[in-house]
């Protein structure tokens, strides 16, 4: 079997959280592999939260792509082609199928395992694989990943219980949490996935009824207004200041139970085994869904109107 591996996953933060499991799998099947993940270096954080992952190495496409004509920008991707390239990996899988991820995973010259044109998401990347595995995306995503791992290193796996692993820091310095809390994740990058603000705010009372505060996140400050909309003057909720992922993680992993909409800090406080309620208003749960080593369910669907009642029923079955 391979000894050192890279694995190019790079973006986004919830598509990079569906992939850990590969990291415990290879780690429990070969122990003594080295393992490299290859991340956009916005996302980089949520790599180090596996402790089967031993190095990650970053790529900046986001910023590159506004400045591509810049010496800077040329010079940053020879260093890391170089980088990798020392590396001498024995094999790179990239789960990722795009055109720019194939590429990268062309960088270190060592051989590059994929997705079949067929079920590949940009046929043009097919062009840097030297091997091709046939895995259509209906099967679900982090089925999907695994699976190619285990094709391309040769193991199996047992698909219906991945194993995330994650070990969350211990809560930052100054960050003051009440005793029992339920952390919501009311924002996501696209509106039309949002649940409405009047169902979020008496779903807090409800949550506090239950002897739960509820504590808040945000990103940019579109996501921070909404944040603060919903909060209001309440006393027991709980609009945290912005924070890095490992911080996040540290606040998420002490909650009695996760609650929030198709994003991806959802999908991280399922994978750091919390109990988890999704609100699903814009997404077809057949090809994405919570994924967690313990209770997490998925309400909803395109088009769905799910309510309170619906909320806070999954919610007392969880706690």
């Amino acid at each position: 079997m391979p000894h050192k591996i890279l694995l190019v996953r790079t973006s986004s933060l919830g598509d990079i959280i569906h992939t850990l499991p590969i990291a415990y799998d290879i780690k429990h099947v070969m122990p003594d592999a080295k393992l490299h993940w290859l991340s956009e270096e916005s996302f980089s954080d949520v790599c180090t939260l596996s402790p089967f992952v031993d190095v990650v190495k970053k790529t900046a496409f986001r910023r590159w792509r506004k400045a591509l004509f810049s010496s800077k920008t040329w010079s940053e991707i020879r260093a890391l082609k170089a980088d990798l390239r020392s590396e001498h990996y024995d094999i790179v899988i990239d789960t990722q199928g795009l055109l720019r991820s194939a590429w990268a995973a062309s960088w270190p010259g060592s051989p590059v395992f994929g997705y079949s044109r067929d079920t590949v998401r940009e046929s043009l990347a097919t062009l840097f694989y030297d091997q091709t595995k046939r895995l259509p995306e209906s099967i679900g995503t982090v089925r999907r990943y695994r699976k190619m791992a285990a094709l391309c290193l040769g193991y199996s796996i047992d698909e219906e219980h991945p194993k995330f692993g994650l070990k969350a820091p211990n809560v930052s310095e100054g960050v003051t949490l009440p005793h029992d809390y339920a952390t919501l994740f009311v924002s996501t990058s696209q509106a039309r996935k949002n649940w409405q603000e009047d169902r979020w705010k008496v779903l807090i009372e409800e949550l506090k009824a239950q002897g739960l505060d509820s504590v808040l996140f945000w990103g940019n400050e579109k996501e921070k207004e909404r944040a603060l909309r919903i909060a209001g003057n309440a006393c027991f909720v709980h609009v945290l200041p912005r924070m890095p992922i490992p911080a996040v993680a540290a606040v998420v992993a002490r909650a009695e139970i996760g609650i929030g909409v198709d994003t991806g800090l959802m999908h991280l406080a399922a994978a750091l085994a919390r109990p988890c309620v999704g609100i699903w208003v814009d997404t077809k749960p057949k090809n994405i869904t919570l994924i967690g080593e313990v209770g997490c369910v998925t309400l909803g669907g395109k088009g769905a109107d799910v309510t309170v009642n619906d909320v806070m029923r999954a919610v007392r079955q969880r706690i």
